[in-house]
C-alpha cells in the first residue's frame, strides 16, 4: 500500500526523467532522492531487505513514488519540513517468547537516514547518519550497491571522523597499511603498492603532494574537515589515473546536502605521555542555506598541536664488504657487514596544523548546480634533537667478532675514532591549497553534464635547511660495540672510560678522561641540508552521462580531461666545495666556551620498554644548534648558510585523457547483472631541468671525508612523452539481494618516480679508502604498467552484516632498478692515495665513482587475498568489525643475495580488529591494528643495503558520553600499549631505527546544532 499526501502531490506536480534500476529499497530511495532533488527520510535497517520497483520515465514526484513502492509495504508523506518521510505499515509482532528474543538479537538499529540530492551515488552524503553502528551501516551499504571493488569510511556525524588522523582511519580498511611518522600516520599502502603508487583525490580532483615524488601526506588534512574516504581498489575508466594500488578519494561537506542552519564544533586537551605535556586541538563547522535550500554556504576550521618528545636509537646504515683488516676478523666471511654509527638520541617537536574549508552552492532550478570550494592546510613541526654518536672507520676495528651472515656484532676501535654530540633540527613547514569550481547541468532529460575547473598547490618552506640541520661537538676517543647478547639494542661501552692518551689526526695526544666535560669539546662537522618544495596542478574536466532511451544500455559515460603538474624541488645545504666540513678534524681552534654545553639525562625510561636499553648512554652533552653555528660563522667569518645544489630539478607534466565507459543492466531470472565496459586513452608529455654540478677535484677534510670541489653549475633540460590505452570491464552479479560477485579486469599505471628523473649528478659519497659513490636520474623512465585482476564475493546477512573475501592478482611492468656503472670525472685524482695520505701529490690514483642511475628492467606479479566481516548484535549496541590481508609477490628480495638490484618494496599483510558498543548516551571504540613486516625500502640513509620494518601493533580507543541531544563529552586514548618501531637491515640483527613515540590521551567536548 501506498500513500502520497495532497501537499506532495500539489507541490510536485513538474515532471522529472527518472532512470532507476530494480534493487533494494534503501538503495532506490537513495537514488530517487540525487534525482528529484528532495530529501527523503526514511528508517534505513526497516527498508533495507525491501525490493523496490524500477522506474525508466518521466514522471512527477507522486507518480514516481507510487510506482517506485507498488506492492511494497512502504507508504510516503511529506513532513512540515518538506523532507519526504517514508514509514513502514505494521507488521505483526513476534508470538512467544524466543521470536522475541530472536527478534530484538538480530533487528538492528531503526537509524533514520536524510539522504540529500547529489551527483554520483558513490559519492553521496548522508548527513543525519549519525554514531557508530549507522556510520557502519551506510559504509556497507555503498559497498554493497557499489558496481566496483571498493570500501569507504564515513565521517560520524558533522565535523567527526571515527580516526584522529586520515592515514590512521584508512588503516582500518582491508588491505590498506599505513607508515607512522614519530607516532602519526602519514603515508598509505595498499595491495602491497606504497604512497607512490596511490592517486589521492579531493572531491574527484588530483591533490598536489609536499615530498619529493608522488607520495599523499595525510597528516596534513585535519580528519574533522573530511565527511568521506573511499579506496577505490578495482580500476575504472573515469578515474584519473596513478594508483596501481587503488585511488583514494577524500570528500568533503556540502552545505546544500546538510540543509538549514547547522553548527558543529569540539574542544579538546591532548596529553603525550613521554613529554608530559598537554596541548589543545578544537575543530567548528558551520553550514546554512538561503533562498528556499538554493544556496548554501559552509565553512570549517581545525587547529591542531602537539608537544612530542620521540626517543630513539639509531644506526644510519650497514656498509657492505669494507676495508677490515683481515687480521681482525675472528673467521673469513663471504660478506661481511659493518655498521657506519650508532647514536642515542632524543627528539622535542612542537607541532601545528590548522586547517579550513569553504564551500559555495547555488542551484538556481532542479536542472544546474554550481559549486565553488577550497581546502587549505598548513602543518609546521619545529624538531629539536639532541644525541650523542659513535663514528666507527672500518679500516681501524679491532677484534672483529661475526656471526653466520657476517654481520659484526662485536668490535673495538681506539683509532679515528671519536665521542660525537649532535644538535639537529627535522622542521617540515608545509602547506596545502586546492579550489575548485564545479557546474552540474542535466542538460536535457536523458542527460547530465559536470564541468570541473580547479588547481591545486603543496609547498614546503625551507631555504635555511632545517630540514636536517646538524651541528656537532666532539673530541677523540675509544669505544666497544657488542651485539652478542640477543638484545635489540647494541651495546656500546668504553667510551666513558676515555683513554687520555688518545692521538688526534695531527698525531698529538688529546684524549680525555671524562665524556661528560665541556672542556673536551672541540667543533667538527656542520650541515645544514634541506629542500624547497612547491608542487602546482591545474586541471579541468567535462563529463556526460547519457541515459539512452530502451533496456539495451542503461548509461553511457564519456569524458575529457587535461591536467599539468609542475614539481619544483629545489636541493638547498652547504656541502659545496666542503663548506660544511670547515670545522672539520675536532682541532683546538676555534675554542668553544664550555658554557655552550650542558649534560642532558634522557631519564630511567629513555627506551625502557626495548631490550638492551640498560647498555646504552641514557646521559650526554647538550648544546644549541643555531647558537653554535652563529659563533663559529663570527670567529672564522665564514658563512655556513645553504645554497641551491646541483640536485634541484623541476619536473612539468601534462596529460591529456579522454574516455568511454558503457553500463549494461539485465536481470535473467533471480539475478541482477551490471556489466562496465569502458577505454581510456591518455597522452603524458613530460619536461625535465635541472643543474649540472661538474667534479674538478677532491681534497683531504678530515681522517675520513673528502671534500668535492665543483666548478661552474651548468643548466641541464630534456623532454620525454608517451601514450596509453587502459581498458577496464568489470561485472557485478547480485542475487537475493544478500550474494554479490564481482569480477574485473583493468590496466592501470603509475607515472615514474619523479626523485629519480633529476637529469643532474649527485656525489653522494666521497670518503678515504676509495669509497666514492655518485647518482643521476632518468628523465626519460617510462610509467609503471599493470594489468589488474579481481574477484570478489561478499554475503550480507541480517541488515548491516557481511563477510567478504576477495582476491586479486596484479602484472606490473617497467619497475625501476639501479644500476652502477664505474665513471671517471676529467683531471680528478684521490687524495689520499699516493706517498702522502694526509694531501695530494703526484702519485695519486684516479678517483673512480659507482654512478647509480635508475632504468625500466623489471616486472612483477603481485597476488592478494582480502578477508572482511562485520556483525552488529541486535539492539543489544554490540558490534564488531574485522579484517585481514595478504599479499605475496614473485619479486621479494633474497636476503643473502647482495647483487640483487629489485625488489618491491611495501609488500605485508594486516590485520583490524574494531569492537564498538553504541547504545543510549554512551558510545566507545576499542580498535586494534597489526601491520606484518615489510621490506620499506632498497637503500639506507649512509648505504644501498635495504630496511626492513619489523612487525608493529597498536591498540587505540574512545569513548564518549552524550550529556543530551546536543553536547556529549568523550575522550581517547591512542598507542596504548606504548608500541615501538624497530626498523633493520637485511638481518634482524642489524638495528637501524628503534622509535618510541609514547601513548597520547585526551579529554574533550563536543557539540551540535
Amino acid at each position: 500500500m501506498v500513500t502520497i499526501s495532497s501537499v506532495l502531490a500539489e507541490e510536485h506536480a513538474a515532471t522529472i526523467a527518472f532512470s532507476i534500476k530494480q534493487k533494494t529499497a534503501d538503495e532506490a530511495l537513495i537514488e530517487f532522492a540525487e534525482q528529484a532533488g528532495l530529501t527523503v527520510i526514511f528508517p534505513y535497517n526497516k527498508v533495507r531487505h525491501t525490493i523496490a520497483n524500477p522506474l525508466q520515465a518521466r514522471l512527477t514526484v507522486t507518480q514516481a513514488l507510487s510506482q517506485l513502492l507498488a506492492g511494497t509495504n512502504l507508504t510516503a508523506r511529506l513532513d512540515e519540513k518538506n523532507h519526504v518521510r517514508i514509514s513502514v505499515l505494521p507488521a505483526e509482532e513476534p508470538s512467544n517468547w524466543l521470536s522475541q528474543w530472536f527478534h530484538e538479537l538480530t533487528a538492528a538499529q531503526d537509524d533514520l537516514l536524510m539522504v540529500p540530492m547529489s551527483d554520483d551515488a558513490e559519492m553521496v552524503e548522508y548527513i543525519e547518519v549519525k554514531g557508530l553502528r549507522a556510520r557502519t551501516s551506510q559504509s556497507v551499504s555503498i559497498k554493497r550497491d557499489a558496481d566496483y571493488v571498493l570500501d569507504t569510511i564515513q565521517s560520524l556525524e558533522m565535523g567527526k571522523f571515527p580516526d584522529q588522523n586520515l592515514a590512521e582511519a584508512l588503516q582500518r580498511v582491508p588491505g590498506v597499511a599505513i607508515d607512522r611518522a614519530e607516532g602519526e600516520g602519514q603515508f598509505v599502502t595498499v595491495r602491497g603498492f606504497g604512497p607512490q603508487f596511490n592517486q589521492v583525490l579531493l572531491n574527484g580532483r588530483q591533490l598536489a603532494t609536499d615530498t619529493l615524488g608522488r607520495q599523499f601526506s595525510f597528516d596534513t588534512v585535519a580528519p574533522e574537515l573530511v565527511s568521506a574516504v573511499t579506496v577505490h581498489k578495482q580500476g575504472r575508466a573515469d578515474l584519473p589515473t596513478g594508483g596501481i594500488g587503488s585511488t583514494i578519494i577524500v570528500q568533503t561537506s556540502r552545505p546544500l546536502a546538510l540543509r538549514g542552519l547547522r553548527v558543529a564544533g569540539s574542544v579538546k586537551m591532548q596529553y603525550d605521555a613521554n613529554s608530559g605535556k598537554t596541548s589543545p586541538q578544537a575543530s567548528v563547522l558551520f553550514s546554512d542555506t538561503f533562498f528556499n535550500d538554493k544556496m548554501g554556504l559552509l565553512l570549517s576550521y581545525s587547529d591542531y598541536a602537539r608537544h612530542a618528545r620521540i626517543d630513539e636509537a639509531q644506526i644510519d646504515g650497514w656498509v657492505v664488504n669494507t676495508n677490515v683488516p683481515d687480521a681482525q676478523l675472528d673467521r673469513p666471511v663471504d660478506t661481511l657487514y659493518v655498521p657506519r654509527k650508532y647514536d642515542q638520541r632524543v627528539r622535542f617537536e612542537q607541532r601545528h596544523r590548522q586547517g579550513a574549508t569553504l564551500v559555495w552552492q547555488y542551484r538556481p532550478n532542479d536542472k544546474t548546480e554550481f559549486t565553488l570550494d577550497y581546502l587549505g592546510t598548513r602543518y609546521n613541526i619545529d624538531s629539536s634533537a639532541t644525541s650523542m654518536g659513535h663514528w666507527f672507520t672500518s679500516s681501524n676495528l679491532e677484534n672483529v667478532i661475526t656471526d653466520s651472515n657476517g654481520t659484526a656484532v662485536r668490535f673495538s676501535q681506539r683509532v679515528g675514532h671519536a665521542t660525537d654530540f649532535h644538535a639537529r633540527s627535522f622542521n617540515r613547514d608545509t602547506a596545502l591549497h586546492s579550489a575548485g569550481i564545479a557546474l552540474n547541468w542535466q542538460a536535457s532529460d536523458n542527460l547530465v553534464l559536470d564541468i570541473d575547473l580547479s588547481g591545486s598547490r603543496a609547498s614546503v618552506d625551507d631555504p635555511q635547511g632545517e630540514g636536517d640541520a646538524l651541528s656537532l661537538i666532539g673530541y677523540l676517543n675509544q669505544s666497544t660495540f657488542d651485539h652478542t647478547q640477543g638484545n635489540i639494542l647494541p651495546a656500546i661501552s668504553h667510551f666513558d672510560a676515555a683513554n687520555p692518551a688518545q692521538i688526534n689526526a695531527e698525531g698529538v695526544v688529546s684524549g680525555v678522561q671524562n665524556y661528560l666535560d665541556p672542556a673536551n669539546g672541540r667543533a667538527h662537522v656542520m650541515l645544514k641540508r634541506g629542500w624547497q618544495i612547491e608542487d602546482t596542478i591545474s586541471q579541468a574536466s567535462v563529463d556526460a552521462r547519457w541515459h539512452p532511451p530502451g533496456q539495451a544500455i542503461s548509461r553511457l559515460d564519456g569524458g575529457i580531461r587535461i591536467a599539468r603538474q609542475s614539481k619544483d624541488n629545489e636541493r638547498r645545504d652547504n656541502e659545496i666545495n666542503g663548506l660544511h666540513c670547515y670545522f672539520c678534524g675536532y682541532f683546538d681552534a676555534p675554542d668553544l666556551p664550555d658554557d655552550f654545553q650542558q649534560v642532558f639525562d634522557a631519564g630511567d625510561d629513555f627506551l625502557a620498554s626495548v631490550s638492551g636499553h640498560q647498555t646504552i648512554p641514557h646521559a650526554w652533552l647538550r648544546h644549541d644548534g643555531p647558537q653554535l653555528f652563529a659563533y663559529l660563522e663570527d670567529a672564522a667569518q665564514v658563512d655556513l648558510s645553504p645554497v641551491r645544489r646541483g640536485n634541484s630539478y623541476q619536473v612539468t607534466e601534462t596529460v591529456q585523457a579522454a574516455y568511454l565507459n558503457i553500463s549494461l543492466d539485465y536481470a535473467p531470472g533471480p539475478l541482477l547483472v551490471t556489466v562496465n565496459g569502458g577505454l581510456r586513452f591518455e597522452n603524458t608529455q613530460v619536461s625535465v631541468g635541472g643543474l649540472y654540478e661538474p667534479l674538478v677535484g677532491l681534497e683531504i677534510l678530515d681522517q675520513t671525508e673528502l671534500g668535492q670541489v665543483i666548478g661552474s653549475i651548468q643548466q641541464v633540460h630534456q623532454t620525454h612523452h608517451y601514450s596509453n590505452w587502459l581498458p577496464a570491464l568489470s561485472a557485478r552479479i547480485a542475487w537475493q539481494d544478500n550474494w554479490v560477485l564481482r569480477t574485473g579486469y583493468a590496466r592501470s599505471l603509475t607515472r615514474p618516480t619523479l626523485e629519480q628523473m633529476s637529469p643532474g649528478i649527485r656525489y653522494t659519497t666521497t670518503r678515504q679508502g676509495g669509497d666514492l659513490r655518485a647518482s643521476v636520474g632518468n628523465p626519460a623512465l617510462k610509467p609503471f604498467v599493470a594489468d589488474n585482476f579481481d574477484m570478489a564475493l561478499e554475503y550480507y546477512y541480517q541488515q548491516s552484516n557481511y563477510l567478504s573475501l576477495g582476491v586479486f592478482r596484479k602484472y606490473v611492468d617497467n619497475f625501476i632498478t639501479i644500476d652502477s656503472q664505474e665513471q671517471i670525472f676529467s683531471g680528478v685524482t684521490d687524495p689520499s692515495t699516493g706517498n702522502d695520505p694526509l694531501k695530494a701529490d703526484a702519485l695519486d690514483e684516479i678517483a673512480r665513482f659507482a654512478v647509480a642511475q635508475p632504468f625500466n628492467s623489471e616486472t612483477a606479479t603481485v597476488d592478494g587475498v582480502e578477508l572482511s566481516a562485520q556483525h552488529l548484535f541486535g539492539k543489544s549496541g554490540w558490534g564488531v568489525q574485522a579484517n585481514l590481508s595478504a599479499v605475496s609477490s614473485n619479486a621479494e628480495l633474497d636476503k643473502t643475495d647482495i647483487n640483487r638490484k629489485f625488489a618491491l618494496t611495501g609488500l605485508s599483510g594486516a590485520k583490524n580488529v574494531v569492537v564498538f558498543y553504541e547504545k543510549n548516551a554512551l558510545q566507545w571504540r576499542l580498535a586494534w591494528n597489526y601491520r606484518d613486516g615489510f621490506l620499506q625500502s632498497l637503500e639506507q640513509p649512509l648505504s644501498t643495503e635495504p630496511t626492513y620494518v619489523s612487525p608493529y601493533k597498536q591498540w587505540d580507543i574512545s569513548a564518549s558520553y552524550a550529556l543530551n541531544s546536543q553536547v556529549s563529552v568523550f575522550i581517547e586514548g591512542i598507542n596504548l600499549t606504548n608500541e615501538t618501531v624497530h626498523k633493520h637491515g637485511r638481518f634482524s640483527n642489524q638495528l637501524l631505527l628503534v622509535q618510541d613515540t609514547g601513548s597520547r590521551f585526551a579529554l574533550g567536548i563536543r557539540a551540535t546544532y
